[in-house]
């Protein structure tokens, strides 16, 4: 209770201090706006800010799904053949020194500027986290409890169902957590590169003619997006230790 009081507080004051400088400095209202007039903005343009926000969460929204899918489907392949793993994983954090965020102009011309090439983009992004974290959880599972398995020759569906899942989930969770905010992050990245409509496009359109407003508001709503599917993360992981 105390600390969501001191958020509120702090919440507020930094509010009130962005209103304060915006109002009597000009450079300070060209660059960030102000509450005021960033909400007068939202009132009148909502319905084409509320479509870009829903534009960008479906994209990072499957994208993530996407991700997931692959990663859960590559380690319960990797389970089969543990010696994939020993070689697919050195090339996984190798990949990372490439930035993938440059790869956006690719999927753009590859899949065009719809949609495709945004969820890719989030999935690509979203994928490392989730496989990495999954493969963390299985080693960090005790050599005992492998011994055990195979003392009683547990068949390899019975130990990924009820001993590698539940016991890798804590890792899969803080995988998908940290997933949940990259897959906005690319979804972003790449509507910035070419897209219909999106928060990324809305972002771009506002440096190149100079809208705070619009690039505020935007902003705004990319935290709430990443915040909610963070916390549609922590839903599930309640759920499933429930």
């Amino acid at each position: 209770m105390k600390k969501s009081i001191i958020y509120l507080i702090l919440s507020i004051s930094i509010i009130l201090l962005w209103q304060f400088a915006s109002t009597g400095n000009n450079t300070v209202r060209l660059l960030v706006s102000s509450p005021t007039l960033i909400i007068e903005y939202f009132s009148q343009n909502y319905t084409d800010l509320l479509l870009a926000t829903w534009t960008t969460f479906i994209e990072a929204l499957i994208g993530l799904i996407i991700a997931t899918l692959f990663s859960f489907s590559m380690m319960i392949f990797c389970f089969y053949k543990p010696k994939f793993m020993e070689f697919i994983l050195p090339l996984m954090v190798t990949s990372q020194v490439v930035p993938l965020i440059v790869l956006a102009p690719f999927f753009i011309i590859l899949l065009g500027i719809g949609l495709s090439s945004k969820i890719a983009m989030a999935a690509i992004i979203s994928f490392f986290p989730i496989f990495v974290n999954f493969t963390q959880g299985y080693k960090s599972i005790s050599k005992n409890i492998h011994e055990m398995m195979t003392v009683y020759q547990a068949k390899i569906s019975y130990k990924i169902k009820h001993v590698y899942f539940p016991l890798s989930m804590p890792s899969i969770i803080a995988g998908l957590k940290v997933s949940a905010t990259l897959a906005v992050i690319g979804a972003i990245v790449a509507e910035f590169t070419g897209a219909e409509r999106g928060l990324g496009k809305n972002l771009f359109l506002s440096a190149i003619r100079l809208e705070p407003e619009l690039m505020m508001s935007s902003l705004l709503l990319s935290a709430l997006l990443g915040g909610l599917l963070f916390m549609l993360i922590m839903v599930i992981e309640k759920k499933i230790y429930n």
